[in-house]
């Protein structure tokens, strides 16, 4: 392996075969793949973050909201029937 104190290239090379260049690969397809998939998996995540619901700054506004969601809930537990509800949602719309 040896001579004149330099390494012999050829003799490391043939004896790491076809076999650790074949693993080297494999590993490096490996890798690239969990770096696709890190990136994938990020921008879902950012954009799942903006699509989410506004925030609603203006109390008026979260009021009405949860007036609606009040009454929604009236309405599919049968509390209030249809044309109430479409009279009631007019209003709080105004």
């Amino acid at each position: 392996m040896m001579r004149d104190g330099f390494f012999e290239f050829g003799s490391w090379c043939s004896r790491m075969g076809w076999g650790g260049g074949i693993f080297m690969m494999i590993g490096g397809v490996i890798l690239l793949g969990l770096l696709i998939y890190g990136i994938v998996l990020l921008a879902g995540h950012s954009q799942t973050r903006h699509t989410s619901q506004p925030i609603i700054n203006n109390p008026v506004q979260q009021d009405i909201g949860n007036a609606l969601n009040i009454l929604n809930e009236r309405y599919a537990r049968g509390e209030i029937n249809e044309e109430e509800y479409a009279r009631k949602k007019t209003e709080l719309r105004k």
